[in-house]
């Protein structure tokens, strides 16, 4: 009987974790893949693709960490939510929560709309074409600082509900004061960026 209980215990241990850690993972790279695939097909529309690749090379210090940060929201927004299942279940001892991430595909958008110079012209346009020229930087720099900001802010959620297992990873990541961590990365982002703006003016 207790090798029963102890497949039984081992099964659903097994599938806590393919829900809380493998099913985020896979959602993260993929919420990666469909964000660099936008952004490559809008500047593949605009250009071409040779460009759009040469364009990332080029803006790689802004675009990884803006990719990367939407994947990483997006697999915590699927931590979370399948957090608030198991608790639904009992299997967990939290109250379920919801959440949400993404706003890194808006500054995506934005930034390849900086490469619709070639078009906006011929639409009677072009103050918006030479502003997004002019600040591709800065609408990049607001993007991976609300990053941070949305990131900070969900960690600091899944900490104020006990939204993570004892022991698990989630425990050792949200084991700082992520309240303080979240207004710091407030105040961090907003200097940052005051001072990307004024170097840019």
């Amino acid at each position: 009987m207790t090798q029963v209980n102890d497949t039984i215990a081992v099964e659903a241990n097994t599938n806590i974790c393919r829900q809380l850690v493998m099913v985020p993972v896979l959602l993260g790279a993929s919420g990666v893949l469909v964000l660099q695939g936008l952004y490559f097909i809008v500047l593949s529309l605009l250009n071409s693709p040779t460009y759009a690749w040469q364009q990332f090379i080029y803006l790689a210090p802004w675009m990884v960490p803006l990719v990367v940060g939407f994947g990483i929201q997006v697999g915590i927004f699927f931590y979370m939510r399948a957090f608030s299942k198991l608790a639904k279940l009992g299997i967990t001892n939290s109250a379920p929560v919801a959440a949400s991430a993404g706003i890194s595909s808006g500054s995506m958008i934005a930034c390849c709309l900086h490469h619709a110079v070639d078009v906006l012209p011929i639409l009677g346009i072009s103050a918006v074409a030479v502003f997004l020229a002019e600040y591709q930087s800065f609408l990049l720099s607001v993007g991976i600082v609300s990053n941070l900001i949305g990131l900070s802010y969900i960690l600091y959620t899944i900490k104020k509900h006990n939204l993570f297992l004892n022991g698990g990873m989630m425990s050792k990541v949200v084991a700082f004061n992520m309240k303080a961590v979240f207004y710091i990365t407030i105040i961090a982002g907003i200097l940052a960026l005051a001072f990307i703006l004024f170097n840019q003016v």
